[in-house]
């Protein structure tokens, strides 16, 4: 089903806009009675509707229509940004959605802006918020297009690649330190990751390894021991493991065989 297009939305009135935290394992049952934008900067709640789910996290943003009956269940604490407004749609009726934001600083920044104008109801107060929700809108819907895009998922995590190819030589490239540095929670870096190279974080720090130690094995009269450390490899027994479950022979034969060719 195709995705509803956020930014097709004409906001009529905004309704009331507010934070919350709910403990975890919170569940509830309930209706919207206007058209929702949920936002948490930390934290993880799923929404259930009828026989589909939804994610509201610190990487996706949650958008319910109006009169959505739904199940909530609090996985995670964390703080939470809910905007009520009454809105149209240009192409038709609304349907529920999650958009992909990885967590953007300045979408988050926005949604704390609109809080607070509601919240100190200043001068012209309403049309400060609903110019700051058109803008969330637009940058939800460019970073959500984007990200769907094969060189804009590369874009998210292209500081952490770099980093791994800098550094792979260190014992201590974890998963979640790589997703903190694309500014990303780790389930939706490993997800993004595997779109983007087909293979998971873990195992395309493996083979990155692996590559390189090919080199050093034909190119360098280094031994396997010191060659397995120059790589970033524990030991060399579990070197030689993965080595030959990645290219079907020892580093020693692939050596020989790379010296031979070569």
């Amino acid at each position: 089903m195709k995705k509803f297009d956020v930014s097709t939305l004409v906001i009529s009135k905004i309704t009331d806009i507010y934070s919350f935290t709910l403990e975890e394992e919170t569940k509830a049952h309930s209706k919207t009675e206007h058209s929702v934008f949920i936002i948490k900067k930390q934290g993880k709640s799923v929404y259930t509707l009828g026989s589909k789910k939804y994610i509201a996290d610190e990487d996706r943003i949650l958008f319910l229509p109006a009169d959505t009956e739904y199940d909530m269940f609090v996985e995670e604490e964390g703080s939470c940004t809910v905007i009520e407004f009454d809105a149209t749609s240009e192409s038709g009726v609304a349907s529920p959605c999650e958009y992909n934001t990885g967590g953007d600083r300045e979408v988050l920044e926005t949604a704390k802006t609109i809080l607070q104008y509601w919240n100190l109801k200043g001068p012209a107060y309403h049309s400060k918020c609903l110019s700051e929700i058109y803008a969330l809108i637009t940058q939800i819907s460019t970073i959500d297009s984007y990200t769907y895009s094969l060189a804009g998922k590369y874009g998210m995590i292209h500081r952490s690649v770099k980093f791994i190819e800098a550094h792979y030589d260190r014992l201590d490239l974890y998963t979640p330190d790589l997703a903190a540095m694309s500014g990303m929670g780790e389930t939706y870096y490993r997800s993004i990751f595997l779109s983007v190279f087909g293979l998971p974080p873990a195992r395309y720090i493996q083979n990155y390894r692996v590559n390189k130690a090919k080199e050093l094995l034909v190119n360098s009269d280094g031994s396997i021991e010191d060659i397995a450390v120059a790589v970033g490899f524990a030991n060399s027994s579990y070197f030689c493991k993965v080595f030959k479950q990645t290219t079907g022979v020892t580093p020693s034969e692939f050596a020989e065989k790379g010296r031979r060719l070569g």
